[in-house]
């Protein structure tokens, strides 16, 4: 089945703050992403039909999409259930979302690899701050707008692989490697 991206939804957080911008600031320079170092930036819609180069999906493609991109599928809890997003992956890591927090795929030793045109919208609408205590404004409540026609595919691949992934090892294997690549980070 195929299902066309709906840009209304995808565009509400954009007309909802419709002139404002998040460029980087010079504090963002010093900083090298502390935060991105925890947390990969969250994906809408719009990155999404972006990466498929189209405004339509199925299943197929975005499962495609996911296991050849830096892109992973995470979740939060809303009305008693998951609630799927797409976000940047972490280093280390598979495109389920099952590592609470790591370091996004796109952070380098400078800061992030892309330039502020290039980012998914979660960092595009991050709100840098002197004082490095940076505001989110791509929100959760954004996301369950944006997100919300999206949780049928989303679902269907999270449920399968993240089955596969725990009874095959890949889940440990990735934490293995995570924690490797820190202790080699933290010693040079």
């Amino acid at each position: 089945m195929s299902y066309q991206i709906d840009s209304a939804s995808a565009d509400h957080t954009l007309s909802k703050q419709k002139n404002t911008l998040y460029p980087p600031l010079p504090v963002c320079a010093e900083c090298k992403g502390r935060c991105c170092a925890s947390l990969g930036c969250s994906l809408s819609p719009e990155d999404l039909q972006r990466a498929l180069g189209t405004d339509t999906y199925d299943r197929e493609s975005v499962l495609a999409l996911l296991q050849n991109s830096n892109f992973a599928i995470d979740s939060f809890g809303y009305q008693g259930k998951r609630f799927y997003f797409l976000r940047m992956k972490h280093k280390c890591f598979t495109f389920i979302g099952v590592d609470a927090m790591g370091e996004c795929i796109a952070l380098t030793e400078t800061g992030c690899s892309f330039s502020y045109e290039e980012r998914p919208k979660g960092g595009r609408y991050l709100e840098a701050r002197e004082d490095r205590q940076c505001v989110q404004h791509y929100t959760r409540e954004d996301m369950v707008t944006d997100w919300m026609p999206y949780q049928p595919v989303l679902a269907s691949i999270w449920d399968e692989y993240y089955q596969k992934f725990l009874s095959d090892g890949t889940f440990d294997t990735c934490e293995e490697n995570y924690m490797n690549y820190q202790r080699a980070k933290h010693s040079v």
